[in-house]
């Protein structure tokens, strides 16, 4: 056996035995170092570890225990890659590498991933220990840190895409370096470019302004910095490219601690839609304001007109019913149809008035076609025979017999078409022709043409005369009269029924103006039901003597028209005692003392109007039950409806034709038997 000497030598046994000692003493220090290190890191709130080469903790404190939620076992255990969160994988990787071989130190961020799933920040110091070749690492928990910072990101986007929406852009100006920062939604107002230099942006901005509202913002901010007073203004600006913008700008002052004011900060906002629609409101409500002022207006002047044309109408009807010699009737009957002439320009006027505000509408009933049409022929018929003209009516077979409509403004058109027929034809015919063009169980489309050999319109007049006063031409109204309103109402009135007003005209030859309405039929079986009742309430409710011995009073400031009722009552009448009220008033008194079977009452009248005084005798137990008849020269929409909502039963309105109020008279009086 060969012996020690001949293996080492002395110098390289005393070489290999301090190296041994060397090695010795390295790991007594670091074990001294990391035993001090574990005492140091154990009550630290940080999470502090050291990872070695091969990417395992070799030590953990408490701290990162606590927050991962995992035990020392399963940390130690593991890679620390298997708690990164994958999507940092690559990127922890990379820093490692590069505290490896470039940099002994550095800071970083990165994900980890709890045992519960939850995902937490970390902000990394760690540094690389070049003699073992560990890494001293120590961590600090910035989750709740970045969720702040995220929420401030997303409420500063909230804050810019809400700026951007409503057209809000912000500013502020630092005092002490005269700095000036603008928001993005505030270029896009002023619809400039981004400036770098403060001095010429705030030039630039100025140069936006009109002189006189420029001088006042200089003034605005002047008296925020003294004061601390925010300020607000509304004002033009104008663009490079000449547009026109109005803005709204506000500003506060900024203080520190001593009180100073240190900046400026506030906002501009582009009002410019805004005030368009301002501008627009403002138009609509002039535009209505004077739209009530024409309708207040026309309803006083067509209480003013009526009132006179009341006596007038009413006492030449009285008069024509009595004996006269030849001249006298020819006389009267030209006062009595130039009254009624006047009563229907104002009906048309007032007609056109309720359409153009929209406050028009159609009222619904059961039309009888046949009864419609020959009713309206026979209004023509003399004026015909008087001119040698031919007035023919055709309602063909197919046509129902009973539609529901509103009779009265289809007979309104159908007067207005054959009264202009009759005005502008000298010779042949007119003719009123009736035909269905399609049907169905429920509907039918009906046709209403009226047709003339009259003077004709010429082509470049056929559109014109649809307009509101407006006829075929200048000479048309001093040859032939007329207010123009006729056709402009007919062909307003027919699209409320989303129906128009046609015409085929060849001008010496003769017109046809037509239109297409859709209306419900009226089942026959329930026509015939209908009739019946009808025939069995007449029975009843009109027998064959008349009324006589009733007590009527009478409301009604106008002497003539107080007249004229007490007349038209005396003679619908027998042995009737009137009495008289010439104001609201007396009326409610009058009623209180002498207990009227009935009361026609004015509305328009002194001390106490005709709705009050109806309110004030509907309130009184002993007259509640005693009807009021309203006789009113007020037309407009909605008059009768606001009658019957102050208690009233019926309404009637003046002229007081004879025929309407024995109606109404004999709808609410019960004879004496």
């Amino acid at each position: 056996m060969e012996s020690l000497e001949n293996v080492f030598s002395y110098e390289e046994l005393l070489k290999k035995v301090k190296e041994q000692d060397l090695l010795i003493k390295k790991l007594t220090e670091e074990k001294q170092v990391i035993s001090d290190f574990k005492y140091f890191i154990t009550d630290s709130l940080d999470l502090v570890c050291i990872v070695n080469y091969d990417g395992y903790f070799t030590l953990i404190n408490d701290a990162f225990i606590d927050v991962l939620k995992y035990s020392r076992e399963e940390l130690l255990s593991k890679p620390f890659y298997d708690f990164i969160h994958p999507d940092d994988l690559e990127a922890t990787s990379l820093i490692c590498k590069k505290i490896s071989k470039t940099s002994p130190a550095i800071d970083f961020v990165n994900r980890y991933i709890k045992k519960n799933g939850e995902v937490v920040y970390f902000q990394w110091k760690a540094n690389l220990n070049t003699d073992n070749n560990l890494i001293y690492a120590i961590a600090r928990d910035i989750t709740e840190i970045r969720k702040t910072q995220e929420k401030l990101v997303s409420s500063e986007r909230s804050l810019n895409e809400a700026q951007k929406i409503a057209k809000i852009g912000s500013w502020d100006f630092i005092l002490t370096t005269q700095e000036l920062n603008w928001s993005n939604e505030l270029y896009k107002i002023f619809e400039l470019e981004k400036i770098p230099n403060d001095l010429e942006l705030y030039n630039k901005f100025l140069s936006c302004f009109f002189p006189e509202d420029r001088e006042e913002l200089k003034r605005n901010i002047e008296n925020t910095i003294a004061t601390r007073i925010p300020y607000e203004m509304e004002h033009r600006i104008i663009l490079t490219n000449k547009k026109i913008k109005w803005v709204f700008c506000t500003g506060v002052a900024m203080v520190d601690d001593n009180d100073n004011v240190v900046a400026l900060k506030g906002v501009v906002q582009d009002i410019t839609q805004k005030k368009q629609i301002d501008d627009t409101i403002k138009a609509k409500e002039k535009a209505e304001a004077s739209n009530k002022a024409k309708s207040d207006f026309l309803a006083n002047m067509s209480h003013e007109i009526r009132t006179p044309l009341n006596g007038i109408v009413g006492f030449t009807d009285l008069l024509l019913k009595t004996k006269f010699d030849k001249d006298q009737l020819e006389y009267l009957t030209t006062v009595n149809e130039s009254a009624n002439i006047l009563m229907e320009i104002i009906n048309n006027i007032l007609d056109f008035s309720k359409i153009e505000s929209g406050k028009f509408e159609l009222s619904v009933g059961e039309i009888d076609i046949y009864e419609l049409s020959n009713q309206i022929i026979n209004l023509f018929k003399y004026e015909a025979n008087s001119k040698n003209i031919d007035l023919i009516l055709h309602i063909d077979h197919n046509v129902p017999q009973f539609i529901l409509g509103d009779s009265f403004r289809l007979k309104q058109v159908l007067v207005n078409l054959l009264s202009n027929a009759m005005k502008f034809t000298f010779s042949g015919h007119i003719k009123l022709n009736i035909v269905q063009v399609e049907s169905d169980a429920a509907t039918s489309k009906i046709k209403f043409s009226v047709i003339d050999t009259g003077i004709g319109i010429k082509a470049q007049n056929q559109e014109k005369i649809f307009e509101s006063f407006i006829q075929a031409d200048n000479t048309t109204t001093r040859k032939y009269g007329g207010t123009g309103l006729g056709l402009a109402i007919s062909s307003q009135l027919l699209a409320l029924k989303n129906s128009q007003l046609q015409l085929n005209s060849s001008y010496g030859v003769g017109s046809e103006f037509f239109f297409i309405i859709d209306f419900k039929k009226v089942d026959q079986k329930q026509n015939d039901l209908i009739q019946n009742k009808d025939v069995q309430a007449n029975g009843v409710s009109k027998p064959d003597n008349s009324l006589e011995n009733f007590k009527i009073l009478i409301a009604e400031d106008n002497k003539i028209n107080m007249l004229l009722a007490r007349t038209l009552v005396q003679k619908i009448i027998s042995n009737c005692t009137i009495i008289e009220a010439t104001n609201g008033y007396d009326a409610a008194v009058f009623a209180k003392i002498e207990k009227p079977d009935l009361i026609l009452m004015d509305i328009q009248m002194p001390i106490q109007n005709g709705y009050d005084a109806t309110v004030t005798i509907k309130n009184t137990k002993s007259c509640m039950h005693i009807p009021v008849i309203a006789l009113t020269a007020g037309v407009l929409n909605g008059e009768k409806e606001k009658c019957l909502n102050h208690g009233m039963s019926d309404y009637i309105t003046k002229p007081i034709i004879h025929a309407d109020l024995e109606k109404a008279l004999h709808k609410w009086l019960k004879p004496q038997l």
